[in-house]
This record gives C-alpha cells, sequence and structure tokens, in this order.
C-alpha cells in the first residue's frame, strides 16, 4: 500500500467596492451607517468562510473596501477564530503614490501582516487596477462585491466580469444600509 498525498485546493475570495468618494453617505464620518457597513462586511466574509469553506481572501488593496476588506480579514486570522489567509493583490509598485501619509500607515500595516503579496503590473498604466481586478476574479470561487447600485465604473465592471466567467458573486447594497 502507498501512501498517497492528496493536495485540496485553496479556495479563495476576492472582493471589489469603492473607494470612499462612492459610498452613498460621507465615509468614515457618518458612524452609523459606517459601523453597520463595515458590520455587513465582516458578516459576509464570515458567512463564505462557514458556507463555502473559502480558507484564502485577495485584497486589491485600493482605498476603501479594499483596506476594510483587508484588515477584517486580518483580525479574524489573528483573532484565531479563522484559518485563513490574505494575498494582496497590488496593481503597481507606486499605488500609493498620491495617499495620504494616514492611507500610506493604513496599506503597509495590512502589507506587513500579509500571508502574500503579487503586483500585476510592473508600472502604472490606465488599465493596471482593471488588470488587478481581472487577476482577483480569476483566482477566486466568490467575489463579494461592495455596490453602490450605479452601473459604471470599475466595480461595476467586475461584478460584471465575475458573472462572465461564472463566480458566485456575494453583493453588499450600499444603498440599503441604515
Amino acid at each position: 500500500m502507498t501512501n498517497a498525498i492528496i493536495k485540496t485546493k485553496k479556495k479563495s475570495c476576492c472582493c471589489t467596492g469603492h473607494r470612499p468618494k462612492g459610498f452613498p453617505y460621507l465615509y468614515e464620518k457618518d458612524i452609523k451607517k459606517h459601523k453597520a457597513y463595515l458590520k455587513a462586511l465582516e458578516e459576509k466574509i464570515k458567512f463564505v468562510i462557514t458556507v463555502y469553506g473559502i480558507t484564502n481572501f485577495i485584497s486589491g488593496m485600493a482605498m476603501g473596501v479594499d483596506l476594510d476588506f483587508a484588515e477584517i480579514v486580518l483580525n479574524l486570522r489573528d483573532e484565531q477564530r479563522f484559518s485563513v489567509t490574505l494575498e494582496c493583490a497590488i496593481p503597481c509598485p507606486n499605488q500609493t503614490l498620491k495617499w495620504s501619509a494616514k492611507e500610506k500607515v493604513r496599506y503597509n500595516a495590512i502589507l506587513e501582516h500579509a500571508d502574500n503579496m503579487s503586483t500585476v503590473s510592473d508600472v502604472y498604466s490606465p488599465d493596471c487596477m482593471l488588470k488587478r481586478n481581472r487577476y482577483m476574479v480569476d483566482k477566486s470561487d466568490i467575489v463579494i462585491a461592495v455596490f453602490n447600485g450605479i452601473q459604471s465604473g470599475r466595480t461595476w465592471y467586475t461584478v460584471n466580469y465575475a458573472k462572465k466567467n461564472k463566480k458566485q458573486v456575494e453583493l453588499i447594497a450600499l444603498n440599503k444600509i441604515n
């Protein structure tokens, strides 16, 4: 009798969503709605872990939803409630070039605690963010979409790309958060 090593594929989930200006409320300023959004995002992450067996999460590391998503995944992992990993999918090396010092600190703290990083493009180009989004969807079984209802822009494109590629999309409707 031989010992067979059975490798199981990690199930992955990425998240797409809006930057702060794409929210239907003042991001981080409308505290009640912001807390409700963060709670909905955390609950959706827990849902895909427990129902679908997701163990690997991929963040595109943009301001807003991407950084919130990454921080929640890291918190769930570090509190040892869930055995999950975080990959940071960076669109280009200078992604944070025009960011505030506060956002750069947040970004770097996430990178420091991530399990791995992937840089999608060697230099900035007008489509490197979309390349990053396609990379994340292609590597994922499920896509969490935090969506404001406006049918244009990168989030809308990524949701459609995921559906076209037969990925399950778990939606959080920002316009329905109280």
